[in-house]
């Protein structure tokens, strides 16, 4: 079969949905990139993109489709910076042939000389969503028995999942490397001394010198004397009485001070990053904002100083392979150590950016889980785990969820696509239910399942970066889908299935509003079957208040969904 390509992801059961099929008429496709663009092809067929054709990562559960078993595989955003919205082109890569698809309307990621207001909520929001994996990865719980790491993965509680992502007390800014480097007083103190006294060497160089003031010849100033004419130095001199001699000159372009630089810059532009997503907490008086606010000042100093002004950093390849100044030096082994962990953090915000779609799919999963946990009790302790560091947008290990869980309709099973990755062709051929193997056709991301009551509520996690009015029509979309689902599943199972929709669906809400959660039913009138839940960009922009009303939101809407699925 042909692979298709989707803008949103139920759009196969969508006859108005943006669609293509992906052969030799449609070599070059312009899709949305506002939603969740994604290719339906085979399981087995692993597409690539991009010039280093790496692997799209499979999104959805496994369905059969013209009578294959196939997937969904998720497409990247740009992680450039940009200061517009823009078109994002990346080549992918089926078999033997290549497509080129082109999405629209990209959010350009901010940065020093790319600024925008709508780059810096989303800039803000992917850095809460890190700062919560960070924190759950790094989090020191007494329980020992139940806070395992290995070398990589952090095992955790669900109660400490909750006090993490709904339970946080906002009165702070978040924590962020560069507060932990503006806060450490020894390391500003070595980087002012090397400003102060950089480490110098004494660089070699030719050039033609007066007689009376050479010291020094080396092997091709000798083979230029002895091709000069004349018998004494004095007649080979000639007229200006010069001859080519070795001179040397202090000099600081050396790799440790371009490192040092590129350090410096770094931590500029991490700080002036900081500062401007968390201005709300500076006029609050917030004391990390102040020290980083501090030390961008210093290292905006630091960087026009006389002693590095000149030197550069852009030919530095990275990783940067230290040299022995940076290794065994007291004062550059801070500068190298701080390099690595920038470097590091870089390569995890060009990762968020990059796959922002996935990033949020994996919070609002965390967020969906905290709410459950809190809602019912489960029938079996489960442990969540996190990665020390993200891949792909992905900062989980499966299990995913917790579950099953015992409510007053009986057992409730959840159901994620994460946690069927191991072996996607079982779940097809000998599905666990007998819903199984379509389920994937509305590209949701978690199902709950009641067994006694065949009440289905499908999940979809929806990374929305258009205009807000036309979240209505998305939840509209997503319920005729649902319904179309429902009436296929009763014809091949032949059992009364009851299918509710819930999304949990991103809002870049004007910066001048109060960030808050808005819940829309679909239809507004009638029985109730799909619930959108508008989570904002600035959520991590409030204070203790203003988050705990957003998580009552959150909630009241969970058991809207919750309360008609029971």
């Amino acid at each position: 079969m042909d692979s298709i390509l989707l803008s949103a992801p139920w759009d196969l059961h969508n006859v108005q949905g943006e669609t293509f099929v992906l052969d030799d008429k449609n070599r070059k496709c312009t899709i949305s990139g506002s939603c969740s663009p994604r290719i339906v092809a085979p399981i087995d067929l692993n597409p690539r993109y991009g010039p280093k054709r790496k692997y799209l990562p499979k999104l959805s559960f496994p369905f059969i489709w013209n009578g294959k078993i196939c997937s969904t595989f998720l497409l990247p955003t740009d992680f450039r910076p940009n200061s517009l919205v823009h078109n994002f082109s990346i080549d992918v890569f089926l078999t033997d042939k290549s497509y080129e698809i082109v999405q629209t309307d990209i959010i350009g990621r901010p940065s020093g000389r790319h600024e925008s207001d709508l780059g810096r909520r989303v800039d803000s929001f992917i850095e809460w969503q890190l700062h919560c994996f960070r924190e759950l990865a790094n989090y020191e719980s007494t329980l020992s028995d139940l806070n395992e790491k290995s070398r990589n993965i952090a095992r955790q509680t669900w109660e400490i999942a909750r006090k993490i992502w709904i339970d946080l007390d906002r009165a702070e800014s978040i924590m962020a490397l560069i507060v932990k480097l503006a806060q450490d007083k020894d390391l500003l103190r070595v980087l002012k001394s090397i400003v102060q006294h950089p480490r110098r060497i004494l660089l070699r160089y030719r050039e033609n010198t007066k007689l009376d003031r050479i010291q020094e010849l080396d092997s091709a100033c000798i083979r230029d004397y002895a091709r000069r004419p004349g018998r004494t130095a004095e007649e080979k001199a000639g007229p200006r009485q010069v001859l080519l001699a070795v001179k040397r000159k202090d000099s600081m372009e050396t790799l440790e001070n371009r490192l040092f630089s590129w350090v410096i810059n770094g931590m500029h532009d991490r700080a002036l990053d900081y500062v401007a997503m968390n201005q709300h907490h500076l006029e609050m008086g917030s004391n990390r904002v102040r020290s980083v606010g501090r030390c961008k000042r210093r290292c905006k100093e630091w960087l026009l100083s006389d002693n590095f002004r000149s030197i550069t950093y852009d030919q530095l390849q990275h990783p940067l392979q230290p040299n022995y100044s940076l290794q065994m030096d007291d004062r550059y082994r801070h500068v190298y150590t701080t390099y690595r962990e920038l470097l590091r953090e870089k390569k995890a915000l060009d990762d968020a950016w990059e796959w922002q779609r996935i990033l949020w799919s994996e919070s609002a999963r965390q967020l969906m889980s905290c709410a459950l946990t809190e809602i019912f009790k489960e029938k079996h302790t489960s442990t969540p785990y996190y990665r020390l560091e993200g891949e792909n947008g992905i900062w989980t290990e499966t299990p995913v969820c917790p579950g099953p869980f015992e409510t007053s309709n009986g057992t409730c099973i959840v159901i994620d696509s994460r946690d069927v990755e191991t072996n996607l062709k079982a779940w097809v051929e000998f599905p666990p239910f007998d819903f199984a193997p379509y389920l994937g056709n509305l590209g949701c991301d978690q199902a709950l399942y009641w067994p006694s009551t065949y009440t289905l509520l499908i999940v979809w996690f929806i990374y929305w970066t258009g205009e807000s009015d036309q979240i209505s029509p998305l939840i509209i979309k997503a319920s005729e889908s649902l319904r179309l689902f429902s009436v296929d599943i009763r014809r091949y199972s032949r059992k009364p299935y009851n299918c509710l929709g819930l999304l949990l669906v991103t809002d870049h809400q004007p910066s001048a509003q109060s960030p808050g959660v808005d819940i829309e039913t679909w239809p507004l009138e009638g029985e109730l079957d799909t619930v959108g839940l508008r989570i904002p960009f600035t959520i991590d922009q409030t204070i203790s208040e203003e988050f705990k009303n957003l998580i009552d939101d959150f909630k009241t809407g969970i058991h809207i969904v919750v309360d008609k699925a029971l």
